[in-house]
């Protein structure tokens, strides 16, 4: 990944230009149609075809995907980090932040029949707060029902991050067994059915089922896709957007996600200790045109680790802007791992804006368990991931405090200990806000990162289904509004 000859990369872009031209071919074959229509049959049925190379920071798959749709969490929250009611109907904060109070709505019942009450409210709560919250947990007392709807979390200190883990799944204690309008039918690594759930209190969804197809490469779930054999792409990378869109048969939606492409450094690494130098990483990127010719539009730079669009947002703090600078005449070599052959590109042109500064990236692209499992026992400078950094702030305590579950590079810094700390007891937005102003700067004079881009999600779904789209969120959070419409039949060939 370090470079190619230019007879190699000549051979590459045939043997690209024929999967193009092949998938034209197919797509051209589905499209004869006359004006007749039909009304899709039912049982209705959703194909989802999934792409097993995209992953982020904690890892994905097939079974990741299907608990996302089964699975639902007490409170959800908006772009701006806003709480917002899911299976809580509500919730209150004591005035002296001390204890979070949980009504759940009433009538839930989890997909294996059992009534979803505070007693199993509290066990899921007590199973995934630990992990979940790393060092936020300390601020935990107790976690008791105290009615059968309400669920009472007794804190130690005041605690915003509290509240903001209430996004976690809540499950079935003995079957695991979620709450969503889908429920799971089968799973096992050849795929997955998913049926309606018949008793979802918002209401029964117009599909029947879900049937979730993994394949080897995104490129061959895109090539099913045009043939009309998935109606739906779960992930579309940006070279595929551009083959997708031309087909009327095909709808391609994106929003922006809060999920940021990083180079995380492990900065116990000799390297990568002095923060000039991490500095100097970061000045040296050109976002822009990162985003642009790499990630062809379909993204926005990141410059620095706190999602622009939260509330608290300090658009006075400093940023990093692309300023490169040589670093001496001696040359630094730093090794990249990447689990996501989807950022391939993207590694190739950092290589290409860190070599004008003197820095040489070695980067190895290998199955994501390889790179966990390097990452984990510390063997790497830089790890190449898209990572959840937003809505909330919870996401950056999870990543950057020290001790966090996803601190993986050993980062340790006391003043952004100190600004994560000032959040979470925060007692008012002005307190959250000053708390976020001094992390944002606390996190540009001792970067633990490469920021480059907030990543943008497109999904791909067949024109014979209804999707309700409402800007800035996935279509995936509205699949049970989602109806089969009427369907142009095939011409008849004589």
């Amino acid at each position: 990944m370090t470079g190619s000859s230019r007879a190699n990369r000549s051979a590459n872009d045939l043997v690209r230009h024929g999967w193009i031209a092949a998938l034209l071919i197919a797509l051209a074959g589905c499209s004869h149609s006359d004006s007749s229509a039909r009304v899709s049959p039912s049982p209705v049925t959703l194909r989802l075809a999934l792409g097993l190379t995209t992953r982020d920071i904690a890892g994905s798959g097939l079974r990741q995907v299907v608990g996302n749709i089964a699975q639902e969490s007490l409170i959800g929250f908006s772009r701006e980090g806003r709480p917002q009611p899911r299976l809580a109907e509500g919730w209150s904060v004591a005035p002296d932040g001390l204890s979070v109070q949980v009504r759940l709505r009433a009538g839930v019942t989890f997909h294996d029949g059992r009534p979803v009450t505070a007693e199993a409210t509290r066990d899921a709560i007590a199973a995934r707060f630990k992990s979940y919250l790393g060092p936020a947990f300390n601020d935990v007392s107790t976690i008791r029902a105290i009615s059968p709807v309400d669920v009472e979390l007794s804190l130690k200190r005041r605690s915003t991050f509290v509240l903001e883990a209430l996004d976690v799944g809540v499950q079935s204690p003995d079957t695991s067994a979620g709450t969503g309008p889908f429920k799971i039918d089968r799973v096992s690594d050849e795929g997955a059915n998913l049926v309606a759930n018949d008793a979802y209190y918002g209401g029964r969804p117009s599909i029947d089922r879900i049937q979730v197809k993994p394949y080897a490469s995104v490129r061959a779930a895109w090539a099913d896709m045009l043939r009309g054999q998935a109606d739906m792409l779960y992930e579309v990378g940006p070279d595929a957007i551009e083959i997708l869109q031309p087909s009327k048969a095909v709808r391609v939606i994106s929003h922006l996600r809060n999920y940021a492409i990083i180079g995380m450094l492990n900065v116990e690494r000799l390297a990568l200790r002095d923060r000039g130098f991490r500095q100097a990483l970061n000045t040296a990127i050109d976002r822009q045109v990162l985003v642009s010719e790499i990630l062809r539009g379909h993204g926005m730079p990141a410059d620095g680790t706190v999602w622009p669009s939260n509330w608290a947002y300090d658009s006075q703090a400093p940023v990093f802007r692309h300023e490169p600078r040589a670093l001496g005449t001696t040359r630094t070599r730093l090794t990249c791992v990447v689990g996501d052959v989807a950022l391939e590109r993207l590694v190739l042109a950092l290589q290409q804006q860190l070599h004008r500064i003197g820095v040489d990236l070695q980067c190895e692209l290998m199955p994501v368990d390889a790179v966990l499992a390097r990452v984990a026992r510390g063997d790497f400078d830089v790890f190449l991931a898209d990572t959840q950094l937003g809505p909330t702030l919870l996401q950056s305590y999870r990543t950057w405090r020290t001790g966090a579950p996803r601190n993986l590079g050993g980062y340790s810094n006391p003043r952004v200990d100190a600004a994560l700390d000032s959040i979470g007891v925060a007692a008012n937005d002005d307190e959250y806000r000053s708390g976020v102003a001094a992390f944002q700067r606390a996190i540009y004079d001792d970067p633990p990162a490469i920021f480059i881009a907030w990543s943008e999600r497109a999904r791909a779904v067949s024109t014979r289904f209804d999707v309700p789209v409402e800007p800035g969120r996935d279509i995936l959070a509205t699949l049970r509004l989602w109806k089969p419409v009427a369907q142009p039949a095939l011409a008849t060939r004589n």
